[in-house]
């Protein structure tokens, strides 16, 4: 059994975080109350292109979850390593600007709630781009 390196724990925390932000989506796009969560915090309930909008993010964002995962070796990959790495990197990069993008937000509960969880998963996809798979 291979040993868990701190690159592996942290694709496991980000993918953890990635799918909780996903399951947040799903539920907005359901039409539950927590829009003061995302978006900019202005609807309780989101407007239908809003709801759509989440839709459609929790899709890059299981995606997102799978990359981090893939690079440390927790899961398989069939495509060429580069595409990983590539990846990580590429949301390591999106996820830096959306922290800073939650932290200028309006809405409260997003500076409060979704700047962290950015912030933790950018700094575990940094560790994980810069890991060497073992």
């Amino acid at each position: 059994m291979p040993t868990m390196t701190t690159a592996m724990l942290a694709s496991m925390v980000a993918a953890l975080v990635l799918s909780l932000i996903g399951a947040l989506q799903v539920l907005l796009a359901f039409g539950l109350p927590f829009g003061h969560a995302a978006w900019g915090g202005r609807h309780r309930v989101l407007p239908l292109r809003l709801r759509l909008a989440s839709a459609l993010s929790a899709m890059p964002l299981a995606l997102a979850a799978w990359i981090v995962l893939a690079r440390t070796g927790v899961v398989a990959f069939p495509g060429p390593p580069a595409t990983v790495r590539v990846g990580s990197w590429v949301v390591f990069s999106l996820l830096a600007l959306n922290t800073v993008g939650n932290f200028a937000s309006k809405s409260r509960t997003e500076r409060l709630l979704m700047t962290p969880a950015a912030f933790v998963c950018s700094v575990c996809f940094l560790i994980a781009a810069l890991s060497v798979r073992p």
